[in-house]
């Protein structure tokens, strides 16, 4: 059998999204009338691979094997001698197949995406990509997951992000069209998504206006200008970059019910001003506490057999037949590798 894997986006169906965010949210609700899961991961291990520090990623998913009976075992680069460490590698091929043995998942944060893409390509067990350069899957399944729990529905969504066109907009961009989702994407020139990702993509739409962006949304997304491989452009990016703060005459162009998103760290006066992340319309902390319930529900994407049971109970939209869903689930073996 093979094994599941989110590198991209585009590794999961239209279905494989929808019922991740179904499955996200049941889980909490569940969670919420409990007081706890079931532990559906029992014996399972998760090891983590990070080259740099990580506050909501390494949190939520340490935390959401942990609310289901597993547990994590966390890498630093220097252990796993990846990232910036790699000139003081061992072959990596050694250190994937062993982690991959000692664990029944790996989600890997590594800046550069050659890397995760190795790193994916090697892993014997399902792999999450946690976030690179080019893709941060898991923080767009996470602000879907957002957006349903707001609105109660994420297709027909118009959504509009406004600034460079980093990891987390071509993500959104990809999983906006899987579930049929507007997405307005306002950049500077040459900043814009790459053409070829993104010509195909069903409701995208590309402009250099953040006003034409950000018209008539009711998801209005930023995230940070200066990434952490071009702090030596700052001033320059700063400067072409301007335009794209969002402001509250900014935001006033959007619906009145418009809500703002920003996957963080923010830079309060660089990419938004305080009166907008800080203000009523912030969604901010709901959208990294939903990195959590993804992380439960990705968790069980890739290593419960009955994961089709478990998605199809969530969609039924039915809390007390969920539950007893989950409950009988819970009494089953729980699997290693899925296809």
């Amino acid at each position: 059998m093979t094994r599941k894997q989110l590198l991209t986006i585009d590794d999961l169906t239209a279905s494989d999204v929808l019922d991740v965010i179904a499955v996200a949210d049941s889980l909490e609700e569940h969670k919420q009338r409990f007081g706890h899961l079931p532990a559906l991961l029992r014996g399972k291990c998760m090891g983590m691979i990070f080259d740099e520090t990580s506050l909501r990623t390494r949190t939520a998913f340490e935390r959401a094997i942990g609310d289901l009976g597993g547990q994590a075992i966390h890498y630093n680069g220097a252990e796993a001698r990846v990232g910036r460490h790699a000139a003081k590698t061992e072959h990596l091929p050694d250190f994937v197949n062993v982690a991959g043995r000692f664990n029944d998942v790996l989600l890997s944060r590594i800046y550069d995406f050659a890397a995760q893409e190795q790193i994916c390509e090697l892993s014997p067990v399902p792999f999450i990509n946690g976030m690179c350069d080019k893709h941060h899957p898991t923080q767009a399944l996470c602000d879907f997951l957002t957006v349903k729990r707001h609105f109660g529905a994420v297709e027909g969504i118009n959504i509009a992000f406004v600034g460079d066109g980093t990891n987390i907009a071509l993500s959104l961009a990809q999983t906006a069209a899987k579930v049929g989702a507007q997405f307005t994407c306002a950049t500077p020139e040459g900043m814009a998504l790459p053409a070829d990702q993104t010509d195909h993509l069903a409701g995208f739409t590309a402009t250099a206006d953040p006003q034409v962006a950000v018209k008539d949304a009711q998801v209005v997304v930023a995230d940070a200008w200066i990434p952490m491989n071009k702090a030596d452009e700052a001033d320059l990016r700063r400067e072409q970059l301007a335009p794209y703060r969002v402001t509250p005459e900014l935001m006033a162009q959007a619906r009145t019910d418009a809500i703002f998103l920003h996957n963080l760290p923010a830079y309060r006066g660089d990419e938004v001003v305080p009166e907008v992340i800080d203000g009523p319309q912030s969604m901010i902390y709901p959208e990294a506490v939903a990195r959590l319930h993804i992380a439960r529900a990705l968790l069980l994407f890739c290593l419960r057999p009955d994961w089709a049971d478990l998605a199809a109970a969530a969609n039924a939209g039915a809390p007390e037949a969920f539950d007893r869903q989950l409950d009988e689930i819970a009494r089953r073996p729980a699997g290693r590798v899925l296809s």
